[in-house]
């Protein structure tokens, strides 16, 4: 295998087979020369590689085989005919819990996945803290995985895969379990590990995810190889399948927000919003996962409010809202500009404004002061899950060419949308139109 191949599969098939009644099991074994059982191809002949640090998707039906294929993969299945070459450290998160012994503690289970991936006890040691903050499920890291929740066993599995520094991360739909910040969380995560150079295979029924995070595709149907190429084509390939008695459904994720803000200065909010910087630990805790501050002003709080100043997370379309900045002042600056990115649950940006766009700026501003920005809202997007991040910086500087960031909060606040009423929204952004449709008479001209 090349070196710059990290998985490659040559004609790799897997057969199982099917009794009918558990005794023809011990039937087959005793009487030689007789088949009692019904063979099933989940697999037939694939082909292809995958190079390294390469973000493959992998798509199809439900029992298309693409989880048999990663378990082939991974090596916790052994094909039947063909061959399967890995060249790295493999991590995978497989189905629910895979891998989990049931009645160890969680701190067991790491140390014992650890083991199973190569590491010393002292390399597990050094990397334990790390594991369980990602994690975050407290102090049931000490009880018998059997009682956790299903999205506690991803927060552990997830981070137990990504803490071992693989070389080829392997992920199976189980990142469609977890709270919102989790998922954002685990999605940053990913492209950090990608932009590193870590081989990726994911499998998704989510296409607009396989487009967005995969440069390759390939498309199962009823175990054989039938596409094989680039994520938009493959995934096109996908929709025009013709499959018999099953529906496709396109849900895309299509925004349309207006924005306007309102900031107000100190002394109109002490008194009355003093709970937006007191009642705060929740956004902390959150807005710590790869923040970015230099100490000159930072975000105290985020929030997403409904018109009446109600913190809220799932939203209707249409629904107008409020994204409120808290702001404190550390040293004094003589120009401090602010933004937001509305990234969708795979991390690409949908929509950007800032108040240098705006032209809104805070101007000369003191240590120890405070402020509260509110834009508002009106926000149209198809049912799905979104992320808000938000930037504090000194604008650019044109000799130095760079922004100084005050503060940077990849995952400030998380909301999902319900679906729209009525008719579908299609492309990325949807805006109010005024349409004049006149029937075309010769006598107009």
């Amino acid at each position: 295998m090349g070196e710059e191949i990290a998985i490659s599969l040559e004609n790799v098939s897997k057969c199982f087979k099917r009794y009918a009644r558990p005794i023809d099991r011990l039937k087959e074994i005793l009487l030689p020369g007789k088949a009692y059982a019904q063979e099933f191809w989940a697999l037939r002949d694939l082909s292809f590689d995958v190079m390294k640090g390469e973000t493959m998707g992998i798509i199809g039906r439900n029992g298309a085989g693409k989880s048999t294929l990663l378990q082939v993969i991974c090596g916790t299945l052994t094909p039947t005919s063909g061959k399967v070459q890995v060249n790295g450290r493999v991590a995978a998160l497989l189905e629910l819990g895979a891998g989990f012994n049931p009645e160890f503690t969680g701190r067991e289970n790491v140390y014992m996945n650890g083991a199973i991936m190569g590491l010393s006890k002292q390399e597990v040691d050094s990397r334990f803290d790390r594991i369980a903050a990602f994690a975050d499920i407290g102090d049931f890291i000490d009880q018998p995985v059997k009682t956790y929740s299903s999205g506690m066993y991803v927060r552990l599995a997830f981070s137990s895969a990504i803490h071992v520094n693989p070389d080829i991360l392997i992920v199976d739909e189980a990142l469609s379990v977890g709270d919102l910040f989790f998922q954002a969380k685990c999605m940053a995560r990913m492209r950090q590990m990608m932009d590193a150079g870590v081989t990726v295979l994911f499998v998704s029924h989510d296409t607009s995810a396989v487009k967005t995070l995969c440069r390759k595709a390939v498309l199962l149907n009823h175990g054989e190889l039938i596409g094989y190429g680039l994520a938009d084509t493959i995934v096109e390939q996908y929709f025009t399948m013709k499959v018999e008695g099953e529906q496709f459904v396109i849900k895309p994720v299509l925004p349309d927000i207006s924005s306007n803000f309102q900031p107000l200065e100190n002394d109109k909010f002490l008194l009355d919003r003093k709970s937006t910087f007191s009642q705060n630990e929740v956004f902390r805790k959150k807005a710590s996962f790869q923040r970015i501050q230099n100490g000159k002003a930072n975000f105290a709080n985020i929030q997403i409010l409904d018109v009446e100043e109600k913190e809220i997370s799932n939203l209707d379309y249409e629904q107008k809202i409020i994204l409120r900045m808290a702001i404190e002042i550390h040293e004094d600056i003589e120009e401090l500009a602010y933004g937001y990115h509305i990234r969708d649950k795979n991390g690409s940006d949908i929509v950007y404004s800032d108040s240098i766009i705006e032209d809104r700026n805070l101007k000369s501003v003191k240590q120890g002061e405070k402020y509260i920005i509110d834009w508002h809202f009106k926000i149209s997007l198809c049912q799905g899950i979104y992320n808000i991040a938000c930037v504090l910086s000194v604008p650019l500087i044109l000799e130095i060419g760079k922004v100084d960031f005050c503060d940077f909060v990849p995952l400030a606040v998380q909301f999902t949308v319900s679906p729209r009423k009525g008719s579908r929204l299609y492309g990325s952004v949807h805006w109010e139109n005024c349409v004049d449709v006149q029937k075309y008479e010769t006598s107009m001209l």
